[in-house]
This record gives structure tokens, sequence and C-alpha cells, in this order.
């Protein structure tokens, strides 16, 4: 038997077989990358405009910093104390650390002018106490021909507060022609400090693919707003934590409008109002 021919049999046969192997794995890698570069390429927006899903304004893919925060719910005591500082003219009333007044004197309001006007207001000692601290935020504010919900917030290094512990919203009713405020409500909060360094967050185009793959955008819908504010998610004791969150407001085919919450530090959506209490943590 020639044994020196069957080695080279035996070789021959080894090299195919290295060579189709090979040529497999090579398919296989080229065919998964044309998948990865296929998948990178097909951008959020563009997904959402094959579902038939608007999008009114821009939406980008910069990536902001924010906190975890602590603060702690004002009880207004200065006001039930009769602090000399800290009068307002008009019946006031405070339950459950909510202040509710029905101002009296001047309280004219200029729903085309909403910024300005709320401005002058909140400097006004009179009207409302720590005015100087809230801002107007016209993406939660509501304006009619008649009448109008104007909401102005707090904010922290220039992120807004967007929780029901921290707002001032200004009842306009109109009457012969002139707006004023009839009733507002107003939150404080106070101490507020970061709990951790600053961090970076996702991006609204992140958020908003989250949303998307999570089935929380409907098809043929409009994605009408997209804001960024602190949201409560904790309850400790008298202090409460706050997190960056996404808010996309959302208007369906149906003309409904859905509010979605994105977690801006994980990037989970909030599916739950419910804020945890920890009472000895």
């Amino acid at each position: 038997m020639d044994f020196r021919k069957i080695e080279w049999i035996f070789f021959l046969v080894f090299i195919g077989l290295n060579i189709f192997l090979f040529s497999i794995y090579w398919n296989n890698q080229h065919e998964q990358s044309l998948v990865t570069n296929s998948n990178q390429r097909e951008d959020i927006l563009q997904r959402l405009e094959n579902d038939d899903i608007r999008v009114t304004d821009e939406v980008t893919d910069e990536h902001k910093e924010g906190y975890y925060l602590s603060a702690e719910q004002d009880t207004f005591d200065s006001l039930l104390n009769g602090d000399s500082n800290s009068t307002i003219v008009g019946a006031w009333d405070i339950s459950d650390k909510v202040l509710s007044s029905s101002p009296t004197g001047d309280t004219d309001f200029d729903l085309k002018k909403a910024t300005s006007s709320f401005k002058h207001l909140m400097k006004d000692k009179e009207f409302i106490l720590d005015g100087e601290e809230y801002t107007y935020l016209p993406d939660i504010s509501k304006k009619d021909d008649d009448l109008g919900k104007i909401v102005g917030v707090q904010t922290y290094e220039g992120i807004p507060f967007i929780d029901e512990t921290s707002r001032v919203t200004l009842d306009i009713v109109k009457n012969d022609d002139q707006e004023r405020v009839s009733k507002y409500t107003q939150t404080h909060l106070k101490e507020i400090e970061p709990l951790r360094e600053k961090m970076t967050l996702y991006s609204e185009k992140e958020i908003l693919n989250t949303l998307y793959i999570n089935n929380n955008i409907p098809s043929k819908s409009t994605i009408t707003n997209v804001y960024l504010g602190y949201f409560r998610t904790l309850e400790v004791r008298e202090k409460n934590v706050y997190v960056p969150v996404w808010f996309v407001k959302i208007k369906t085919s149906e003309k409904t409008t859905q509010i979605e919450k994105v977690n801006a530090l994980n990037n989970q959506v909030i599916t739950n109002n419910l804020v945890p209490k920890v009472e000895n943590p």
C-alpha cells in the first residue's frame, strides 16, 4: 500500500474541509454584519414613519445630565404662624401641604403673553409665597379663549420638577374681555439637594426607541411633545426622592391624549404612578 499517497489524500481532504468550514463561518458573519448594519441604519424616526407615527417637534440624540435629588415638601408653616415676611392678601387655606388662595387686588393676566404675565405675578409677595422660584411651563399649561390653567414649577439646574409636589396652578377666567386669576393652588419644595454625582441621561431618540419596541406608541398617532423633568419616585419619611424623567405626549388616531414616562437614568418605562413610602429606612 502506498502510504505516502494516502497521506496526501488525507491532507487534501483536511485542507478542503477547513476551506469549507471557513466559507460557512464567513458567510454567517457577513450575513450577521448586514443585519447589524441594517438595524443601525434604520433610525427610530424612520421606524415611526413606517408605522404612520408623526413627530411634530425635532427629536435629538443629545445626552443631557441630571441627578437623583431629595427634597422636603413645604407645609407653609411660616404662613400658618403669621410670619410677617410670609403674608398673602386674600382668602387662603392649607390642606395636605397644598396652599389654596383666592387673591384680591390686581390679578390681571394676559393669556397671549403668558410668560411675562406669570413673571409679573410671581414677583408680587402679597400674591404668592416664594413666587420667584417658579418658572412658567407651557408644556403642561392649558389655554383657550375663555379660561386657562397656567402652570409654573420649580427647577433644579435648568430642569423643571414635573410633579404635583412642586407646582403653582393659576385658574384664569375671563369677564368682560378682561382676563384675571380667580384662584390658585401651590405646592413648594425646600432643601433640594443631589443624592449622587451628576449622571448622563438617555437621549430623546433612545427613549422613543424604548417606547416603540415596548408598543407604547400606537400606530397612526402623533407625538406632539417630548420634555424632561424631575419626577417623584420614592418617599422616605419626610423626604422625597426625584429622578429625571422623559415625558412623551401622544395624540392617538382616536383623538385621545396619552402621556408616557421613561426614566432618563436607566431608560425604563414607568408604568406605575404610585409612590412607594418608606417609614423606617
